[in-house]
């Protein structure tokens, strides 16, 4: 008797360690998505502090703008050649505008959100960022100059 029942000990650990349960996964709810002007935020403190280092943010920078951007618009941007800086729109920026990127209260319709960013006191430039959720993930899919 003692030998079943040491073999059926044995036999039940082998099936818990071959199966192990996550008991937090079971009973917590998923981590929640940075929300939108989050994520715009440190989008844009990124790039332009990678401008400013002239750290180019498609080349040296792609891994950290992947997990800001979408691929759609990586590959637009890349395949366009543009007159001004597209996610500032504009042809000039400052060093100093890291430090004072402002944005609105998204405005959240499903999967979808659209924020305004302006970046200095004067409010210039004034871009209308729009994101989308990939995964899980807000991420920045369009950028276009917001009229005051």
């Amino acid at each position: 008797m003692k030998h079943l029942a040491f073999g059926l000990s044995f036999t039940l650990a082998i099936a818990v360690a071959a199966f192990p349960v996550n008991a937090q996964s079971a009973s917590a709810p998923p981590k929640a998505a940075r929300p939108p002007e989050v994520v715009v935020e440190g989008f844009y403190k990124w790039y332009i502090r990678s401008v400013s280092q002239n750290i180019d943010p498609f080349k040296k920078g792609k891994a950290t703008l992947r997990k800001y951007v979408t691929l759609k618009l990586i590959r637009e941007v890349e395949k366009t050649e543009l007159d001004a800086d597209y996610f500032l729109q504009s042809q000039e920026w400052h060093d100093e505008w890291e430090k004072s990127v402002l944005v609105s209260k998204p405005e959240v319709r499903g999967t979808t959100a659209t924020a305004i960013v302006t970046f200095n006191a004067e409010g210039y430039p004034r871009v209308r960022v729009s994101l989308k959720q990939e995964g899980g993930v807000w991420k920045i899919d369009k950028v276009r100059e917001a009229r005051s």
